[in-house]
């Protein structure tokens, strides 16, 4: 008898602490219709990968710039306004990624990218000088061939259409490869370098099925179903690539290596850099571990593939869809660098403004990130409204970016938005967040996607496979097109 009585207590305590609701100020904000106890749990259960986006956008419309979803206990506060988007983003103590983000923590550990307080800190103070200007030049020599080389592979695909997301991502996965960890990964053909890359790119699919399965959050029950399995087979390929590429450098590593003068940028053809270079360099400072450097070598590979895909994806396609545009990247790396056919230096791209001009528009169509979360720590005050510590903010950076009253005719791809200089709200553009916990490597993405832009309008004229075209867009961590995006390459 005493024994079921202390059972029935041990569950009324479990079912209390997770279904005990308090007070909070955010149930005061719109949002859609929240039951008793689950909230709005039973509508996501039925949304898919592709109705999770449009949902989102409806809520966007029905409910304005700040609504509130709230799932059993947890009240997740939804911002699209540049205004409370600041606030959020420049409070520099509310930092700590919020729960979706843990779902990459078995690949990637706690990282830059994952990790909050005084890791954080310690590793952001780390990775900077990784994007040094000089450290930046010699990944440059990098993304010169590897620019090239995809300009050789589009020729010989001339006047066919072209699947644009397998062969971006081939580009950016070995540029990458090469930057961060000194790896060719086309000029090795072994099985575990093809195991690699096919791993990388199976995570980013299995990763996009568990975020739309509520059910599969739960990181035991996702461990038993076959997705989980099939996860971790991936992760032992990853980590063991990735391992034994470090063990390899390191063997063969010596102190100082790593410092990068203006002389080893001249000659970067003889003597190459990754980041694990530098991530060596900190270890033997012992600033850093092994399963540190492994961490952000993982990191590292992850931010800087998908995302840069994904962006010169959809900016092809809008690219292709706009002849005039296409011709005036032709005409201005005509301007910059006359009739020769070589690749353009650093400072020469520095001077292509209109080149820029379209990569930031790119991005404000499609952010590569369309939502950051964060999990609040610290009270504090949005304008009027107090947010508790234990709520969670979704910032909504893609419907941040197509504001009618920050951009006009929102929808429309118009590059001279960022060309003509026009004064900005500081936080109205934030393809790379903003604020402390902001992108530390935007100056490489946006170098590595100025490299093969100009590379590819100077060499080819894009046409559409449909003139108009916009595909289906799903919701992971990532924005990605629901069905593959062709293009037309016709050399000039």
């Amino acid at each position: 008898m005493l024994l079921t009585l202390a059972l029935l207590a041990i569950i009324t305590l479990v079912l209390w602490r997770l279904l005990a609701d308090d007070e909070n100020n955010l149930d005061a904000l719109p949002g859609p219709p929240r039951h008793p106890i689950i909230g709005c749990a039973l509508e996501f259960l039925k949304i898919s990968p592709r109705g999770l986006f449009l949902k989102m956008r409806q809520y966007k419309e029905d409910y304005g710039d700040r609504y509130v979803i709230k799932m059993m206990k947890r009240r997740i506060l939804h911002l699209s306004n540049e205004k409370d988007i600041e606030v959020v983003l420049s409070h520099s103590r509310n930092i700590k990624k919020s729960k979706p983000y843990t779902f990459l923590e078995a690949w990637l550990g706690t990282g830059l990218l994952l990790s909050s307080g005084a890791k954080w800190h310690r590793r952001r103070k780390i990775l900077t000088p990784t994007f040094h200007f000089n450290i930046l030049r010699s990944f440059a020599v990098v993304m010169k061939e590897r620019s090239q080389h995809l300009v050789e592979k589009l020729k010989g695909v001339e006047g066919s259409e072209v699947n644009l997301l397998p062969v971006i991502s081939d580009y950016t996965l070995f540029t990458i490869c090469e930057t961060a960890m000194g790896t060719q990964l086309d000029a090795d053909k072994s099985s575990k370098t093809v195991e690699y890359k096919t791993a990388i790119l199976e995570i980013g699919n299995l990763l996009l099925g568990r975020l739309t399965r509520v059910w599969l959050h739960n990181e035991y029950l996702f461990r038993k179903f076959p997705i989980g399995r099939r996860f971790e087979d991936c992760l032992k390929k990853v980590h063991s690539f990735a391992d034994n590429v470090i063990m390899e450098r390191k063997k063969n590593w010596k102190p100082g290596q790593s410092e990068v003068t203006e002389d080893d940028v001249l000659i970067g053809e003889k003597k190459r850099y990754a980041m694990l270079d530098l991530l060596l360099e900190a270890e033997a400072k012992g600033e850093i571990d092994l399963e540190g450097i492994r961490e952000e070598v993982n990191t590292f590979m992850f931010e800087g593939h998908d995302t840069t895909a994904m962006a010169i994806v959809l900016g092809l396609m809008l690219i292709a869809d706009h002849e005039e545009v296409q011709n005036r990247i032709y005409e201005e790396c005509q301007k910059v660098l006359g009739d020769s056919d070589r690749t353009p230096s650093m400072s020469e791209l520095a001077d292509m403004k209109y080149l820029e001009a379209v990569i930031k528009e790119i991005l404000r169509l499609y952010p590569s990130v369309p939502f950051i979360a964060r999990e609040i720590t610290e009270d504090f005050m949005l304008d009027d409204l107090p947010v508790k510590k234990g709520s969670e903010v979704s910032i909504h950076i893609y419907d941040l970016h197509r504001q009618p009253h920050l951009f006009p005719e929102p929808d429309a791809f118009k590059p001279d938005r960022f060309y003509s200089g026009a004064p900005m709200h500081p936080y109205a553009f934030v393809p790379f967040s903003a604020g402390p916990r902001n992108c530390i490597g935007q100056r490489f993405a946006m170098l590595e996607m100025k490299f093969v832009i100009s590379a590819i309008c100077r060499n080819f004229r894009l046409s559409p496979k449909e003139k108009g075209y916009r595909p289906a867009l799903l919701a992971d961590m990532l924005i990605r097109p629901e069905g593959p995006i062709y293009v037309k390459f016709n050399r000039r």
